[in-house]
């Protein structure tokens, strides 16, 4: 009777556990058969590229620029999710947050009611400017700024939706070395504010941006960012703008060993393209300027131009966003201030390659 007893007790037990892994089972089978659950794309750019940097040819060599893995879906109605990992950056953990710094986005969108998406987890920055909201592999030259600002942060966004206008309201974590001091890290926030406006059918749109985050208790980095695309006569011209203060260690640049530094960057950047059937050629020329707070002077400036052709051969869904592209890349740096007396830097590159963003699944 004792054992009886107890053979009932254990399968009493083992009830709620095994409908739990029979629901888990479920969605997983869910998921993995129905297209709008999971979709599994590999984002891939590949290049063969030429360098001359200082009248000297530095390189010539096939690069693989990007391999990214996407998981993304709709679990149930108003319920998306995405996961998006670098496969070609080192894995290292952060020590905050608990992911990669190779996982660019991890989280979950809920939507409440149709004006209002909630989005949580590891999330681009909502900065301003039409440059940032490119895709990495999309971006040839890019500004100081869009290169090294690290804009993937674990947080919390809230989305207000209305008359085709989108307002964002974030907060996420601070503890950057580029924002947070080092005896701050582990309890530093940032906030950001981002209208993503179209007017006029979409003729204009806008990314305009404010964004603050805590260096110490009582003390914030501002960010102003604002980007204008006109859509107009069969051009797209896009023209963006940042300027913000941040901590840097920008030695290498300049030749010598230096400490983190109290710097305000800004870069300016415009853009224009028009498409002809499959191809889509553009332009682009951006200009930076590092000003170094503690020496109240510029310390250099950088100037860049590109010349891009993108070529775009099959129409068919699954092959659509495969491309052929050649670029060719200027760039230049002039030192000012207390290092005036450094000879400038320039270069040119040539990119030949190919990028697709493929379903695998």
């Amino acid at each position: 009777m004792r054992r009886l007893f107890f053979a009932l007790l254990a399968c009493g037990a083992a009830t709620p556990a095994f409908a739990q892994y029979r629901e888990s089972h479920d969605l997983f089978e869910k998921m993995a058969w129905n297209e709008e659950k999971l979709n599994i794309m590999l984002d891939t750019r590949f290049d063969l590229t030429s360098t001359i940097d200082g009248g000297d040819w530095d390189r010539t060599s096939f690069n693989g620029q990007t391999l990214k893995v996407w998981f993304a879906g709709e679990i149930v109605p108003g319920i998306r999710y995405r996961v998006r990992h670098r496969l070609n950056k080192p894995q290292t953990p952060l020590e905050r947050d608990n992911l990669s710094g190779a996982t660019d986005q991890a989280w979950v969108a809920f939507d409440a009611g149709k004006n209002w998406t909630i989005t949580v987890g590891k999330q681009s920055v909502q900065l301003g400017t039409f440059e940032y909201d490119y895709n990495a592999a999309d971006i040839y030259l890019g500004s100081t700024i869009y290169d090294d600002f690290d804009g993937y942060k674990v947080g919390v966004d809230a989305a207000w939706k209305f008359n085709g206008q989108t307002i964002h309201f974030q907060v996420v974590n601070s503890d950057s070395p580029q924002f947070a001091a080092p005896e701050y890290e582990n309890k530093a926030l940032g906030g950001a504010l981002l209208w993503e406006g179209s007017l006029w059918d979409g003729v204009l749109k806008t990314r305009w941006g404010y964004s603050a985050f805590q260096h110490t208790k009582t003390k914030f980095y501002p960010w102003l960012t604002a980007g204008v695309q006109l859509n107009a006569g069969g051009f797209k011209t896009e023209l963006d703008y940042y300027s913000g203060d941040r901590t840097m260690d920008y030695g290498a640049t300049v030749g010598t060993t230096a400490d983190p530094r109290a710097v305000r960057d800004r870069s300016a950047a415009l853009n224009i393209e028009r498409t002809f059937g499959k191809w889509r050629p553009f332009v682009k020329a951006v200009r930076s300027e590092r000003h170094d707070k503690n020496f109240e002077s510029n310390v250099y400036e950088t100037i860049g131009f590109q010349a891009v052709a993108e070529y775009y051969p099959f129409h068919r869904e699954e092959m659509k966003d495969l491309r052929f592209h050649l670029a060719y890349l200027y760039s230049q740096t002039d030192f000012r201030g207390p290092f005036a007396d450094l000879e400038s830097k320039n270069s040119h590159t040539i990119l030949v390659g190919m990028r697709w963003l493929f379903k695998v699944k």
